[in-house]
């Protein structure tokens, strides 16, 4: 017989009869006192080593026994690691019967096991199904990509898929784009269109990302790269149909739960070198996030939905995009933007379709024009080979705008040469041109977001169009420009201050 507080995977008895809630406080007082102060009625099962050390751990609230039994379909695993490498398990219910709130409520089982090895993780998933009844009704694991033990589930659950989750892909593709080390803003804008991607997971978005993905790791000319980013996750229906249920808000939140409670988990597992300590930090974290809390709501779920859960069946694409850009198109046309515009244009151009990238909306057309709203008043874009725009941007840099980029993007096109002033264009001898602005409206208009007033920048735009008109002119023709200027400068200033012009 294994001896009391602890248990082995050759114990033939359930291993809550070796488990004395007495001797526990009595081996560590303040190990565990707090959590059986607050929750007389949690659940934890350990094996006490030399020096106080724990061998393996599982915990459970009775918030999380009630969550487990409630919710047991789909069950979503985070890892945490200390400096010593000990592992954290995090369970979390997951799934379309899960409804509100996105946050540590939907926790239902944590553990520490004795190493991850096959043996050291059998046991975890032993002592998970003991503390549960509701294991047999588990259909699905969702895993991290690094995560290699899955046969151990396998074996334990016999009746469980074991799936990557949609969250980590998300999480290592972002990671990948990162380390491509684009410019900022292709970076910010190949970055949203995987977001968007994601939170509308449908065949053809999906299939769309991976040829994008492609095609910006050819570019970057690494093979390795492309290897690491595994983008083939992307068209891996099972791991999306899992998702795709989930609303953009829901996938949002989701998401943001997920990075943030793996975050926080992460930071509390390395509080100190010592696990005792930790994990007395970690029960105490746990405790103020989740006790007083309600659980989560029982969603509605449709028939099909719950068939998600169970078969790998062929699924339709339910979600739709809402008010975006759609992702393929925005990073389309940032290749595009790439390809023609020389550095200071598209740093401009960048920066207006990240802006439309985020919320566009056609308000509506006539027969020459069509009215765009972005998150501004109305601005109308002509139609024709060489669109026009009634706002500031384009009227000063002739450049394509937010509005212009919306309008291409619902008429489902991209940047042609033939719709850039030449100057703006990359130069087939590599040499950069003069600009169609000057030098100081330039720099304003890169700084623009550092509320750079429309006043100087029309009056910088005004002094370059004057320098112009001075400089490419006869020299009779230059003396009637400079004399009416004079008579401008000295009516405006006043007669007692002579303006320099």
């Amino acid at each position: 017989m294994p001896p009391r507080g602890c248990w082995h995977p050759a114990a033939e008895s359930s291993i809550l009869e070796h488990w004395d809630l007495d001797l526990a406080v009595k081996m560590n007082p303040e190990f565990l006192q707090e959590l059986w102060t607050k929750d007389s009625n949690s659940k934890v099962v350990c094996q006490l080593g030399h020096q106080s050390s724990i061998n393996y751990l599982s915990l459970q609230t009775t918030m999380m026994g009630e969550v487990f039994s409630s919710f047991p379909e789909v069950l979503l695993m985070i890892r945490s690691y200390n400096a010593e490498q000990r592992a954290l398990y995090t369970f979390l219910a997951d799934g379309p019967r899960v409804g509100a709130p996105y946050d540590m409520t939907r926790i239902v089982h944590v553990a520490i096991p004795t190493n991850e090895t096959p043996n050291g993780l059998a046991g975890m998933f032993h002592i998970m199904k003991e503390l549960n009844p509701s294991w047999p009704s588990i259909q699905v694991f969702l895993v991290d990509p690094d995560f290699t033990e899955r046969k151990v589930i396998y074996e334990a659950f016999p009746s469980a898929q074991v799936v990557l989750s949609a969250c980590h892909v998300y999480a290592h593709i972002q990671q990948c784009i990162h380390e491509l080390f684009l410019p900022e803003k292709a970076e910010n804008i190949l970055l949203t269109a995987l977001k968007n991607t994601v939170c509308s997971a449908t065949e053809g978005n999906l299939k769309s990302m991976h040829k994008i993905l492609q095609r910006f790791v050819d570019a970057c000319r690494c093979i390795r790269m492309l290897r690491h980013m595994k983008p083939g996750w992307l068209l891996t229906d099972r791991i999306w149909a899992l998702h795709r249920w989930r609303s953009w808000n829901d996938c949002s939140q989701y998401f943001t739960m997920v990075e943030t409670l793996t975050c926080e988990l992460n930071a509390v597992f390395k509080i100190s070198p010592c696990l005792m300590r930790t994990t007395r930090g970690f029960i105490s974290f746990l405790l103020g996030k989740t006790l007083g809390k309600n659980l989560p709501e029982p969603r509605a779920c449709s028939p099909e939905e719950l068939t998600l859960i169970k078969c790998k069946g062929e699924t339709s694409e339910s979600v739709a995009l809402g008010p975006q850009m759609e992702p393929q198109a925005a990073a389309l046309m940032c290749e595009s933007l790439n390809e023609i515009c020389n550095p200071a244009a598209l740093g401009l151009c960048q920066s207006e379709l990240e802006v439309a990238q985020k919320s566009f909306k056609l308000v509506g057309s006539n027969e020459d024009t069509v009215c765009v709203q972005v998150l501004e008043d109305p601005n109308k874009v002509s139609f024709g080979i060489r669109k026009t725009c009634t706002c500031g941007f384009y009227q000063r840099t002739q450049l394509p705008c937010r509005h212009i980029l919306s309008v291409l993007n619902a008429s489902e096109e991209i940047l042609q040469p033939d719709m850039l002033h030449a100057l703006w264009r990359k130069q087939a001898n590599g040499l950069e041109s003069t600009f169609p602005m000057a030098p100081d409206t330039l720099e304003l208009m890169k700084a623009k977001g550092n509320n750079v007033s429309e006043i100087q920048l029309l009056a910088n735009s005004l002094t370059s169009q004057i320098s112009v008109l001075l400089a490419e002119c006869s020299e009779e023709i230059f003396q009637h420009r400079y004399n009416t200027l004079r008579e401008l400068a000295d009516a405006w200033i006043g007669p007692y201050d002579q303006v320099k012009l």
